[in-house]
């Protein structure tokens, strides 16, 4: 058997909720989680996706060889350094009912997804102190998950021997395997009408403003069916109220567990602007980018079955269930790993009233050790 160490997980995570690192700002955490895990006898690199997305550090990879080896296939551990945007200190503190926030109460916390650092960290020392059997264990942190997945959109991931991963990135009760998530696609559209004086000489201009909202009243937003959504995000145009406005911007996405339904939907929306472009007699142009590659892990997988293991030892009833997000879990997949994203016991994450349970972070520590020592294959 093992125990955790209580003490040394809360003020570990104290110490990396202290270090603010916004997205492309992760440099200084990279910094000290690569010496922590090195003081762990952990092989670590940081990769070039820094350079590529402009940021202050790449992802950091680590490659852990434990004293005791088991004959199981090497597995990966996921989280993502970088949180939403943070102006002010984070000065985190424990209450009496053992939930841990931020004193700073006009500040993210940060547990998205440093829970899951503190765990992982935790999990390396325990396997050490107790000479815990477990395969070659692969831990990947990456940087701009919180801006369209960046760091595993760029990671190489060739020279990651393990082929089944876990990562530890969604709210919610420990316990919850998400084994489905969508397709994404982002829509950006530019509508060009012509400016003209709108009090002298109206009739002359083309209203970019009205041929986009022609466009968006007939476009559908919101839920269109269980697996499928769209949402019309961002509209940008005019100048002044006295000038007919030339150019309207907008931005669309649309997600689906289906990528044929996710394309019908694209599709839809441009055929919606181009047909009132053409009614206002105006132009269009647009673009598609697919944000991420939606992803469905089958219950007998090999991956939920592991997970399922580990909850299962840690007196939790384990759940599968998708998800209408995205994570890093999405590009893992489409990167032709095995990869499920598992709850971490964070709450109200992205806002000021982010919290996680000190017994929550306990139980995802258990998890990712059990995960790591898990006879499931």
């Amino acid at each position: 058997m093992y125990e955790i160490n209580e003490k040394r997980l809360l003020d570990e995570f104290f110490t990396i909720l202290s270090i603010k690192s916004p997205t492309k700002k992760e440099g200084k955490l990279a910094l000290y989680l690569e010496e922590q895990f090195k003081k762990s006898g952990l092989e670590v690199t940081i990769d070039d996706t820094g350079h590529k997305i402009e940021g202050q550090t790449g992802n950091l990879i680590a490659r852990f060889m434990p004293k005791y080896i088991k004959n199981n296939p090497p597995i990966f551990l996921s989280a993502h350094m970088d949180t939403v945007m943070v102006e002010d200190e984070i000065i985190p503190f424990i209450s009496d009912d053992l939930i841990i926030k931020n004193k700073n109460d006009k500040n993210i916390l940060g547990a998205d997804d440093k829970a899951a650092i503190a765990a992982i960290i935790e999990a390396v020392r325990v396997i050490n102190e107790y000479e815990l059997q477990t395969g070659i264990i692969y831990i990947i942190l990456t940087v701009g998950e919180e801006t369209a997945l960046l760091g595993s959109k760029y990671i190489n991931l060739d020279n990651i021997e393990a082929d089944i991963g876990f990562v530890f990135d969604a709210d919610g009760d420990v316990g919850t395997i998400i084994n489905k998530a969508p397709f994404h696609n982002r829509i950006d559209l530019k509508i060009t009408g012509k400016a003209a004086h709108a009090g002298v000489n109206p009739e002359k201009g083309i209203n970019s403003i009205k041929a986009a909202a022609f466009a968006i009243s007939n476009t559908f937003s919101g839920r269109i069916d269980d697996e499928t959504t769209c949402n019309i995000g961002r509209i940008e145009g005019g100048t002044e109220t006295n000038v007919v406005p030339e150019t309207t911007i907008v931005s669309v996405e649309a997600r689906s567990m289906n990528e044929n339904r996710l394309e019908k939907i694209t599709d839809q929306v441009i055929g919606n602007f181009q047909e009132s472009a053409e009614e206002y007699k105006a132009g269009l142009e647009y673009k598609v980018l697919r944000e991420y590659d939606g992803y469905k892990i089958e219950e007998n997988n090999i991956a939920v079955r592991i997970a399922k293991k580990a909850i299962e030892n840690i007196g939790i009833k384990p759940k599968l269930r998708p998800t209408g997000g995205g994570s890093d879990t999405n590009n893992f997949n489409s990167k032709n790993k095995i990869a499920v994203n598992l709850t971490s016991g964070f709450e109200n994450c992205h806002s000021v009233d982010e919290y996680i349970s000190f017994e929550e972070l306990k139980k995802l520590a258990k998890l990712v050790i059990e995960i790591c020592i898990c006879e499931e294959r």
